[in-house]
């Protein structure tokens, strides 16, 4: 899995940073206290930092081929006013009161780039926001609006961190397209090589993205 890979790696480097730490602390000479001073604290907070950064790194889940990265059941509670289920790859459910007349989903991802991405990796990804919106102008700017976040960093936020920059490993956000809220209607979330798809996992669902919405 990638998380191992990455975790392998920060870990050799956390280890020789603390290798480093404590050589120069058993060494002697007034040039070595101060640089022990220095570069024990800068590594120490280097130790922190990595060690954040890989509990971050855990919230993240590996991207099968094939496999959705969600499903998302709807059910109608009142006019404009929908319950929905979604439901992850490791059947963990939550569900949420939406309201409008669509819902979309957001995934932040942890892509590979260079001899990785070459290979066909899979990237990593986690579910970030849940949101819904009226198909009316005057509702989209005066009704309430539902807007859920679906996860958080704890300490560092390694995809902000990586956003903009171009390294080995990139961030990329996920966004399906707005689908249309019908009761009993089934939904399942797919990243494609063009992007965040929602494809219907029942006739209720067909019906609704073959009308006017």
């Amino acid at each position: 899995m990638l998380q191992g890979t990455l975790t392998g790696l920060t870990s050799v480097l956390l280890i020789a940073a603390i290798v480093i730490v404590v050589v120069l602390w058993w060494r002697r000479g007034w040039f070595i206290q101060w640089l022990k001073g220095t570069l024990g604290f800068v590594l120490l907070l280097a130790v922190i930092a990595g060690i954040f950064m890989l509990v971050d790194l855990w919230s993240y889940k590996q991207l099968l081929q094939e496999q959705p990265l969600a499903t998302v059941s709807v059910y109608q509670l009142d006019d404009q006013v929908y319950d929905l289920t979604l439901a992850g790859v490791d059947g963990d459910e939550q569900r949420y009161k939406i309201q409008g007349d669509q819902w979309q989903l957001d995934v932040r991802l942890l892509v590979w780039k260079g001899p990785l991405g070459a290979i066909g990796k899979m990237p990593l990804y986690r579910l970030d926001r849940l949101s819904g919106r009226y198909l009316s102008l005057e509702q989209e700017r005066t009704a309430e609006r539902s807007v859920y976040s679906l996860s958080d960093s704890r300490w560092i936020d390694l995809w902000t961190a990586l956003k903009g920059h171009d390294f080995w490993l990139e961030a990329e956000s996920g966004r399906a397209v707005y689908m249309p809220l019908v009761n009993g209607a089934v939904y399942a979330v797919h990243l494609t090589p063009k992007g965040m798809i929602a494809r219907p996992l029942n006739d209720v669902a067909e019906d609704a993205l073959q009308g006017s919405w």
